[in-house]
């Protein structure tokens, strides 16, 4: 019986592996039970820059970071916020004197389907082939 775990462990792990390595897409995703069924670049843009922070339903809108140096952070600051994430601390520090914070940030894609299976307002992206069934791709961001 464990040895059928650790099995299944390893293909799931190779299974990742794979994909990781033939894609290099970045997914926005939502928890399985969000409310929020579609999202835009723009959209996407002024939640993560904080200009948006209710969803239409008057909800709170929780956008969700990967740490600094993660290299997905990077490509979608770059894809969706049109800057890297080094030119983003200026924007940052002066929205901290308007009393506006930077997103959640969280230190993996695992860490990230935890949170978003809790909170149905929140919004992250990861590598593609982080994406699992406790989740739901809005959209798809090619490198």
């Amino acid at each position: 019986m464990a040895a059928l775990v650790v099995a299944a462990l390893l293909s799931g792990s190779a299974a990742r592996a794979d994909r990781e390595a033939t894609s290099t897409a970045i997914a926005v995703i939502v928890g399985r039970n969000s409310f929020v069924t579609t999202v835009s670049r723009d959209e996407l843009r002024e939640l993560y820059l904080r200009r948006q922070r209710i969803w239409p339903n008057g909800t709170r809108a929780i956008p969700i970071n990967l740490p600094p140096d993660n290299p997905a952070r990077e490509d979608f600051s770059k894809l969706v916020l049109g800057r890297s994430t080094r030119e983003l601390v200026p924007y940052w520090n002066a929205r901290y004197f308007e009393g506006i914070t930077p997103p959640v940030v969280l230190p993996s894609p695992a860490a990230i389907r935890v949170y978003l299976t809790n909170e149905p307002g929140a919004i992250a992206y990861v590598p593609i082939s982080e994406v699992d069934d406790t989740c739901r791709t809005l959209l798809e961001l090619e490198r």
